[in-house]
């Protein structure tokens, strides 16, 4: 995802916590219809418009199918499972002389459906990765091999999980090869292959392997996500 505010998207605004205790997030704000209505192109640049002018705001954004944009609050602590599991994937992708691109939360990929996304850890093979339509880059405009979310500690209504479930199916719908939910609060991993109705749900594994999308990737996922402190 990327620290990003919007100042001009219009929301109804939250209940105070004294009177609304339902976590708001993520927010989720309207383009302009005509900006919509233009089509792809024009809300990327408008989605960047806006990261550009708020680079400085601790919030994470990124932009759905139909054209809204949704902000989390941006928080410390979950950028350091974040930053195991891109270590060990960049690890692995050089030990195997380099095959793919790895990237973390701050990359941004344009999906075929139009949404923007920032996973919290991709890789993608050499072969697959197409060139960013601006220069400099800000998308890559195709959807990775590999896809990580990892659920926050902010994510913890039923809701939040609902709303993870669907942006995994968005990442296989769109492309993605393999895809792991990992979820420190309920210590399980869920693992999306193509073709499948339903993810694979384990419940409190040790490790996790690449299958043939990462041959030989092995994460030790209780380790360096679940019992980190």
């Amino acid at each position: 995802m990327f620290n990003k505010l919007s100042p001009i998207a219009q929301s109804t605004v939250p209940a105070p916590p004294d009177v609304c205790d339902t976590n708001p997030f993520p927010l989720k704000l309207r383009l302009p219809h005509n900006v919509v209505a233009a089509g792809a192109d024009a809300c990327e640049e408008w989605f960047w418009d806006i990261c550009t002018a708020n680079r400085d705001c601790l919030w994470e954004m990124e932009l759905t199918a139909d054209g809204a944009l949704e902000l989390m609050p941006s928080y410390a602590y979950a950028e350091r499972r974040e930053f195991r599991l891109g270590f060990a994937l960049e690890t692995w992708n050089i030990a195997q002389g380099s095959p793919g691109m790895t990237t973390g939360a701050s990359a941004a990929y344009r999906l075929p459906s139009g949404a923007i996304r920032g996973p919290d850890g991709a890789w993608t093979l050499a072969a697959n990765i197409a060139p960013p339509r601006t220069d400099p880059p800000q998308t890559w405009p195709f959807c990775p091999d590999f896809v990580v979310e990892i659920r926050s500690p902010s994510q913890s209504r039923p809701s939040d999980l609902a709303e993870l479930l669907d942006k995994m199916q968005e990442y296989m719908d769109n492309g993605a090869r393999l895809g792991w939910l990992l979820d420190p609060l309920e210590r399980t991993a869920r693992i999306y292959r193509p073709g499948t109705v339903e993810p694979e749900l384990l419940n409190n594994p040790e490790t996790l392997d690449g299958a043939n999308i990462l041959p030989g990737f092995i994460f030790p996922v209780r380790q360096q996500i679940f019992d980190l402190p």
